[in-house]
């Protein structure tokens, strides 16, 4: 496992690895999403977020951002009030031929979230966790 901490530390391997998607797991306030745009991400990026809080902020991040759509649920291992497995809305989310990275902001949920993306996780080309400073790349 590589770690990587700046956000153009990220941005470098994302087009290095041809990203055209970001997935982000637990968005909080669109941080995560801010970061990427700042250093010169301009892929697409998919926000889930539960809470209605932390969502309006994400959604405010995002608001003038036609590349960056926000979902009101986080991802987890079945469909709850508050979860949605990715597998079932994969073909939803994520265009053919899309290379993806998925962001899981807390490590302990990073099991969870790829068990619900059943079949297509073979399809993730990345996978990180973890915050700035602390995330590393499986």
């Amino acid at each position: 496992m590589r770690t990587f901490g700046g956000a153009r530390e990220l941005v470098r391997r994302l087009v290095q690895d041809e990203i055209d998607l970001v997935l982000d797991s637990g968005a909080h306030d669109g941080g995560f999403g801010r970061a990427l745009r700042r250093a010169g991400y301009r892929g697409r990026i998919v926000s889930f977020e539960p809470f209605g809080g932390p969502r309006a902020g994400v959604r405010r991040a995002a608001s003038r951002d036609t590349a960056w759509q926000v979902l009101p649920y986080a991802l987890g291992d079945r469909d709850t009030r508050w979860t949605r497995r990715l597998d079932g809305m994969w073909e939803e989310v994520v265009a053919p031929g899309e290379r993806v990275l998925l962001q899981v902001d807390r490590h302990p949920e990073l099991p969870q979230v790829l068990a619900g993306a059943g079949p297509f996780g073979e399809d993730l080309a990345l996978v990180r966790t973890g915050v700035a400073g602390e995330a590393a790349f499986a």
